[in-house]
């Protein structure tokens, strides 16, 4: 083997010695702020939408989420360039098609809770779902954020959930219960990621 090729696969060594650290991670936290822009609309527009017209919410659900994905794919694909990484690592598959079967749940289900009019569970749902895949980030990452952050959505999706026990009517969407539910979502689903991300870029 010549100098050229034991140097060349020196490096390549090196390489997936660094891609197999539990603590490397690639990651563009820009995409956590899309997330957040995501989560506001969503928080705000999709109820209203879906109790309208289930169909229309639904390709609004997935017309929106899959903005999310393509634009967090080309993120990450960014800064993987940077690390000179062809594919994406172990993690970021894993942690990728978790979150992809998390949000075909959600949808799915939010157009099952829709035809039966329970608009109001429908933030509550999302909330638990988003805090699990969170919950599973801070978790394989031993990122602090992600678990306080997930902690909190899921604490507050059974609140909610409790507090729907004693509702009469899951639908009304002027009722106090839908402003509280649709206030926590916004601050969980769309400000949360932007204050994940800033934070995070702050310590990079």
């Amino acid at each position: 083997m010549s100098e050229k090729n034991e140097a060349l696969q020196y490096v390549k060594d090196i390489k997936s010695a660094l891609l197999d650290k539990d603590s490397f991670f690639p990651y563009n936290y820009n995409a956590l702020i899309v997330w957040g822009i995501i989560g506001s609309i969503m928080t705000f527009v999709m109820p209203g939408l879906i109790k309208s017209s289930i169909l229309y919410g639904t390709i609004f659900s997935v017309v929106m989420m899959s903005i999310g994905f393509m634009t967090e794919g080309m993120l990450i694909k960014k800064v993987n360039a940077d690390y000179d990484i062809e594919s994406c690592t172990k993690k970021q598959k894993f942690i990728s098609k978790m979150y992809f079967f998390l949000t075909l749940f959600a949808v799915t289900l939010s157009a099952l809770f829709a035809k039966y009019d329970l608009i109001i569970p429908l933030f509550a749902l999302w909330l638990f779902l988003c805090g699990f895949g969170d919950y599973a980030v801070g978790y394989i990452l031993n990122i602090r954020i992600f678990s306080i952050v997930s902690n909190m959505s899921m604490g507050t999706s059974v609140l909610l959930v409790v507090a729907m026990l004693f509702s009469a009517d899951l639908s009304n969407m002027t009722s106090p219960l839908f402003y509280i539910s649709e206030f926590a979502s916004f601050l969980l689903l769309g400000m949360a990621p932007v204050v994940i991300a800033m934070k995070l870029k702050g310590e990079k």
